[in-house]
This record gives structure tokens, sequence and C-alpha cells, in this order.
């Protein structure tokens, strides 16, 4: 027996089946413990405490992260949390911007839970990503509010375009891509341009200037390690001619375009033909128009990038700000065009099927793992037990440097209060006002006992000299595995204060 519209549309449901998703995967991660990812470990570090500017990031989610993690004490729940939150944000927003697109509000349903066709979205996202969680966010919202606005052209929404456009920009600075996307779409409908001509985007404009100017002032002061890191992510004038260049953009652009999409355009493509069909001419979304005009200008500006500043590559999880809308597009026409029952459940069950299979890979990633690899991943990082031998070799806090982020954070994660250094945020140093205690100095000797020649040459721009200190070892064996341990050098010197000449 079919369920009614009202029973599978709304509002509760859809929260309470987003909100019922979101705490499985903060429950899994709480789980799996305290050993950190990538991006969580260098969180640990910036969100120490609050600067204008971090390292070739900006700023934002270190600030967001500075506060849970005042909130909740520093650890992996604050950590877990501010990822589930934005990951709720994503889907929410997507959901209000699909209510806009989609008279049928069961689909609007099924467009908002769509996204799990994206992996980027539905597993990079949770595993492991934080800029680009918080930029993609930001930029959900900031479509349904360039909605709101067309529907209740308010100084207040105004006001609060403003802040996602400086949120945006203040959480990855390829959020610019998305506003000059959405600017431009707009700009290309006749009801949407009233809206940027109306005196209130001033407003807008001069608080996001305001908002993003200690930010951008700071960024000026670090302009060329900013951009050499970002020339370097894209490729920027890689050899060759040209031609050779454009070919390279190009290929690179199609080819992560197609791994961020492929799966839901299969998907959809196979159970909603429909979306094909032309529209009739008495359709006259204008949402939906501003959607399909949103992705052809994204596209194009990516291409202008190629043809005009020499980008040569692309990195999927870039398009998640820019393409996060696709989905809910293709689906808006489906509905358009006639979407039946029948193809509207299977979808339904396509959806769930794959939202369980997250789901699992998510919980295997830890617990099954090692029996499926040939070598230990980082959550398998023994950080529990060689932070209980630290203890016993003497160590019981103070200034932990690592060699990586990964290194310093694990240990630093079972000392309450430590200060957390590493040379992969050499933007960023902890101030030592009321730390006290040891320092210790440790990197990962799994291959070579020697201490990294980074780490060393980090150690000499501080001022830190260990020349006459012990090298010590210590090993462990990886967590829910039997392939071996991993081995740990370090040096401890007896006071904090040693560490202390960074921060003067």
């Amino acid at each position: 027996m079919p369920l009614s519209d009202n029973a599978t549309s709304s509002p509760r449901l859809f929260i309470y089946l987003l909100s019922g998703y979101i705490l499985v995967h903060l429950l899994i991660r709480l789980a799996m413990g305290g050993t950190l990812e990538l991006d969580e470990a260098e969180q640990l570090i910036l969100g120490q405490q609050l600067e204008l500017g971090y390292n070739t990031q900006p700023p934002l989610y270190s600030w967001l992260q500075w506060f849970f993690f005042q909130l909740f004490g520093t650890g992996v729940l604050a950590l877990a949390l501010l990822k589930s939150l934005l990951l709720f944000c994503i889907y929410l927003f997507s959901w209000l911007t699909a209510g806009k697109l989609i008279g049928n509000q069961r689909i609007a349903l099924l467009a908002a839970f769509s996204l799990f066709l994206i992996p980027s979205i539905a597993w990079e996202s949770v595993r492991d990503l934080t800029h680009t969680v918080l930029a993609t966010a930001i930029a959900a919202a900031t479509f349904y509010t360039a909605i709101h606005i067309y529907q209740k052209r308010s100084l207040l929404a105004y006001v609060l375009l403003g802040v996602l456009l400086a949120s945006g920009m203040l959480a990855k600075y390829s959020f610019g891509l998305f506003a000059l996307s959405l600017l431009l779409a707009a700009l290309s409908i006749r009801e949407y341009r009233r809206l940027i001509m109306d005196w209130r985007i001033l407003v807008a404009a001069v608080i996001a200037l305001l908002l993003f100017l200690p930010h951008l002032l700071w960024a000026m002061d670090h302009l060329d390690e900013i951009r050499g890191f970002i020339s370097n992510q894209v490729g920027e004038g890689n050899g060759g001619g040209y031609l050779s260049g454009v070919i390279s953009g190009v290929s690179s652009l199609a080819k992560n375009i197609t791994e961020f999409l492929i799966l839901v355009w299969l998907v959809l493509t196979l159970l909603c033909p429909s979306l094909y069909r032309p529209l009739p001419g008495s359709d006259l979304n204008i949402h939906r128009q501003l959607a399909g005009r949103f992705l052809m200008v994204a596209l194009s500006v990516c291409l202008v990038l190629i043809l005009l500043f020499g980008i040569t590559q692309f990195q999927s999880r870039w398009f998640q700000p820019l393409l996060i809308i696709f989905p809910l597009y293709l689906l808006s026409r489906a509905e358009a065009a006639g979407l039946s029952f029948r193809r509207e459940r299977l979808l339904r069950w396509v959806i769930i099927f794959f939202a369980l299979i997250v789901m699992v890979l998510r919980f295997s990633q830890f617990w099954l793992a090692p029996y499926v690899k040939s070598n230990a991943n980082r959550m398998q990082y023994p950080s529990a037990a060689l932070a209980g031998q630290l203890e016993q070799e003497g160590f019981s806090g103070g200034t932990v440097i690592g060699d990586s982020n990964l290194t310093a954070a694990n240990i630093g994660l079972y000392f309450e209060g430590a200060r957390l250094l590493s040379p992969r945020t050499e933007f960023f140093i902890a101030d030592q006002h009321g730390v006290g205690g040891q320092c210790l100095i440790a990197w990962k000797a799994t291959r070579q006992d020697a201490m990294p020649a980074g780490l060393a040459h980090y150690l000499d721009a501080l001022g830190i000299v260990v020349s006459d200190a012990e090298q010590r070892y210590i090993s462990a064996p990886y967590q829910y595995s039997d392939r071996g341990e991993f081995r740990l050098g370090f040096v401890l010197l007896s006071s904090a204060s040693l560490c202390n000449t960074p921060a003067n």
C-alpha cells in the first residue's frame, strides 16, 4: 500500500531521518576512539587559540573548532560534533532549496537525500574533510538565501546574504567561484537581476567586505605562501606550452567532474529518464532556471580559469560547493516532466541502499580494514598505547612537537592542556602562556631511527636545541591488527621553557 504524500514528505520526517543518519555516523566516529584523521589532527593543533589566519587555508573552520573545544573539551567529541553539525546543514539547506525547485515534496526529500549518491559528500566529507565541508554547507545556505530574497525582499535577508558570503570566503578561498557563478547566473535572469540592482545589495557587499577584511589583511602579509600553495594545487603554469596546458586542464576538469557526478547521474538517468524531456512552456519555475544557469556558469568559469589563468589540474572535492545543486536540478526536471510513483519508489530504495553501504563502509574502515588491507590505516594508529608508554618514560604533559600534525595531535590528545606544535602548521605557533611541564619532541621512526630533516630544520628555526639530548624509542602494535608495530622516536626535555622560544 503506497504511503501518502504527507507521510513521506513532512518536515518532521525529514528531520528525523537526517538526524538519525548523522547520529549513526557520530556514534561510529566516537566508537573509533582517540585516533585522528589528517584534517582532525590539523584542527586539534589550530583550534588551540583564535588567530586571524593559521595557514594557507582560511580560518573559519578553526574558529568554530576552537569554540566547540571550549564547549565540549578538547577531543574527538568536539571534532565529531562540529563535523556532524555541518553535514546536517548541507542536507538541511539542500532540502530547503529542493522544496523551492520541486513541487512534490516527496521528491524534494529524495532530492536532498540523493546527495548520498555523490561519494565525495557521502563518504569523503564524513571521513576527513573540514574546510570543504564548511564551504559546502555555506554554499547550500547561500543558494537557499538567494531564493528566499526573491520571495521576501527584506533588508534582513540581504544582511544574512552578506554574512554568508563573508563566511564562505573565510571557509575556503575557492568559495569565490561559487559566489561569482551565482552572481552571473542571477544577472542572466530578469527577475533575479532586479534583486542584484536593489540598493540593499550594497549593504550585503559592505557587510561581506567588513567581515572578511581582517583576514584579508593577514592574508596579504602571507600572500606569497598562499599564492604558492594555490598555484601548486591547481598546477598553474606546469611546464609545456599553452595548448598542452589547456588540454591538461580540460582533461582534469572533465575527469574530476565525472568522478564527482557519475554515480548520481547514472542512477537518475536510469530511474528518471523523463528529466531529459523538454519541459512544457507553461512550466516557469524561476528557481529551477536559476539552478540550471548556475551549473552552466560554474562550468564556464572553470573553463575560463583554464584558458586565461593556466589552471591544469582539479580535484573532485573542489566541486562540492559548485555541484551540490546538480541532483536537485535533475530531479526538479524529472518531477516537472512527470515521474511515476513506481520510479520514485525505486529511487527511494536505491538511496537507502547506498546510505546503508556508506555506513557499513564507515564501520569497516576501522574494524574490518586489517583483514582486507595489507597496510595499517591511520585509524589504527596506537595512540593510546604510545601515550601510556610516554607517561611511563616520564612525560607528564607540557609542549608536544611532532614531525607531523598526526604525531603531535595523536600524542597531545592524551595529555590535557598540552601545547601542540608541528612543522606542517608553521604559520601557527600556539602561545605558551599557562603551559608548564616538559617538552616532548616526537617523530615516526618505523622506517628509520634518525629525527627527520624537516623536524630538525623546524626546531632550528624555532631556536630549540636538542643536539645533546638523548633520543629514545618506543613501539606499540597497530590497533585491531597483527601486521607490525608503529615505532616512535622522541626526545624529552625536562622543562617546557626550553620550547618556549617560538612563542616569544
